[in-house]
């Protein structure tokens, strides 16, 4: 690959590949990119399945591709679906759950010193 091409992907195809299967968690997710500042995650969930509440180390973006998934924010809720999007700044609690089994890619971006540590 070249050094300016961080990755690829056909997305269908990686949903495919990374199902979250019948384990007890009911989620999978696997980095597609990660590189200094940026990380791009895909995340596979089946119907009832949460992520609970977090932060992130950056500014992140869900955007759901398959599915629909309710976000969860400061005193907020945005219930998302496929080729919509959420965006949070940096360290802001919020939690996931999937109103249908679904697939959104998560994005992560940070400055070069945050991670770093």
């Amino acid at each position: 690959m070249n050094n300016r091409l961080l990755g690829m992907f056909n997305i269908d195809e990686e949903i495919e590949r990374f199902r979250p299967g019948d384990t007890e968690a009911g989620r999978r997710a696997e980095t597609l990119i990660k590189s200094d500042g940026l990380r791009v995650v895909l995340v596979t969930m089946l119907l009832g399945i949460a992520l609970h509440e977090h932060t992130a180390p950056g500014p992140i973006t869900i955007h759901a591709i398959r599915g629909r998934f309710v976000v969860t924010f400061e005193d907020q809720e945005r219930e998302i679906g496929p080729g919509e999007l959420v965006s949070l700044a940096t360290g802001v609690r919020h939690a996931v759950r999937t109103v249908e089994d679904g697939a959104f890619l998560l994005t992560i971006g940070w400055g070069p010193t945050v991670g770093k540590e």
